[in-house]
């Protein structure tokens, strides 16, 4: 699955294969390494996608998880792992949820170069530092400024292609860039883009005029000589 093209049914699949483990892990005598990788796996999923009915969901479970272990006088060494490991998964969830687009409180000018970088990276994945410069008539200081704003906020990866940087847009930076009007989101990503018609010319000559044309010309009769 494309986490940038997340459907709303696949974001409430996650969000009830969440209740799902968690009630599992709930009712397990002792929670084994493998409820904590699959839960691993899907708030992890569920970030990338910016799927916050989902990380909200896992984060009222944990803290419900949690309350578990807070009656039990003395915890014997499994159960203070397991209480620190979702303590640690906790921790994970809060910070997902607050770099999500809706809490990262991004406010771009359309016209500043934060806003215009995000989009240029939106349209063209792999620019480097030289070519968003050149686009967006800056120099590359400003764009390793801009860059790291951008990163820092999770909307935008960076990568290395050979000895320069590499940008690419997270599916986090396109939800906003979409939810944000920045740029309006495609409906069929899949479908290839449309050729653009050519003007007609109104003095070109419909397909199979020409030799019904030319035809005329023959069987037309010649005026009679004197």
């Amino acid at each position: 699955m494309n986490p940038s093209t997340d459907t709303a049914p696949d974001r409430r699949d996650r969000r009830t294969e969440i209740r799902r483990l968690i009630d599992a892990m709930e009712n397990a005598k002792v929670i084994s390494d493998g409820h904590f990788s699959a839960l691993g796996m899907l708030i992890t999923d569920a970030s990338l996608s910016a799927d916050e009915p989902a990380l909200t969901e896992c984060q009222d479970g944990l803290q419900w998880l949690h309350r578990h272990y807070l009656d039990v006088d003395a915890l014997d060494g499994a159960q203070r792992e397991q209480r620190g490991r979702i303590l640690g998964l906790i921790d994970v969830v809060h910070w997902a949820l607050k770099r999500l687009p809706s809490g990262l409180q991004l406010a771009l000018q359309p016209d500043g170069y934060a806003a215009r970088f995000l989009v240029a990276v939106a349209r063209r994945q792999g620019l480097s530092n030289q070519q968003l410069a050149a686009e967006l008539g800056t120099d590359e200081t400003e764009i390793s400024r801009v860059g790291r704003k951008l990163l820092s906020a999770g909307v935008v990866w960076r990568r290395k292609e050979w000895r320069h940087n590499a940008w690419d847009l997270t599916p986090r930076g396109r939800h906003y860039l979409e939810t944000s009007g920045l740029m309006p989101a495609d409906p069929d990503p899949d479908r290839p883009a449309e050729r653009p018609r050519r003007p007609a010319d109104a003095d070109a000559v419909p397909r199979g005029a020409e030799p019904a044309r030319r035809a005329g010309r023959r069987d037309r009769p010649r005026p009679a000589r004197g």
